[in-house]
């Protein structure tokens, strides 16, 4: 058996709704129900063409999950997912929808902030105290900065979420990652941090055995 796995960014309906940003867009294009038409018809199609499709999923929001739910089980599909976000990003999370004829050994889900904090207790207490040093160097020479963004520390912050499962294609394990980076593109370290931590993760799990990671 062959798996094929492809990966979308679904864009949280909140975000997509907003017509300033989205200039060159007719209002009515950006609307919930009209994306979410083409939304499902893209996916029925992945899945009626294609054989075995797994398919990730980012971009998760709470006002369109339950219509995911349903079209995943009218299709035959086993639909895992995490919601992490806020409310003021429609709870976003992430998802893998897999056939139900392809047998889920297991599945994890990490919040990868929670991770690095576990990772980095010693450089954290060394980052607060060169902060604190460095903010007070920095009051005393007038220029009145009083905090030192560390990245790391915004990297434990983050509350991104991701899904790793294990599937069994022909008696050998594949194992399927999706997921979102933090949206901090003014902070790309912050980034870089969770691009690795990620990556390890993933090699982790699969301890040595084939993965694929979407996001």
């Amino acid at each position: 058996m062959t798996v094929r796995v492809v990966s979308y960014n679904i864009l949280v309906p909140i975000f997509a709704e907003e017509t300033d940003y989205y200039t060159k867009c007719q209002p009515q294009y950006l609307k919930t129900d009209y994306r979410w038409n083409l939304i499902q018809s893209q996916l029925k199609q992945e899945i009626i063409n294609h054989e075995n499709t797994i398919i990730c999923l980012q971009e998760l929001s709470l006002p369109l999950l339950s219509k995911f739910e349903l079209f995943f089980r009218r299709l035959n599909y086993t639909f895992s997912h995490n919601l992490y976000g806020q409310q003021y990003n429609d709870y976003m999370g992430v998802g893998i929808a897999v056939p139900m004829s392809i047998h889920i050994n297991n599945i994890s889900m990490i919040k990868v902030g929670d991770h690095i904090k576990k990772m980095c207790k010693s450089h954290r207490q060394t980052s607060s105290i060169f902060s604190w040093i460095w903010s007070w160097y920095g009051w005393i020479k007038g220029k009145n900065k009083l905090y030192i963004s560390d990245p790391w520390e915004i990297a434990m912050l983050r509350s991104n979420v991701l899904i790793c499962l294990q599937i069994m294609i022909d008696g050998k394990s594949l194992f399927i990652g999706t997921y979102h980076m933090p949206c901090l593109y003014k902070e790309p370290d912050v980034m870089v941090i969770h691009a690795s931590v990620v990556k390890d993760l993933m090699y982790e799990h699969a301890a040595g055995q084939d993965f694929i990671l979407a996001g």
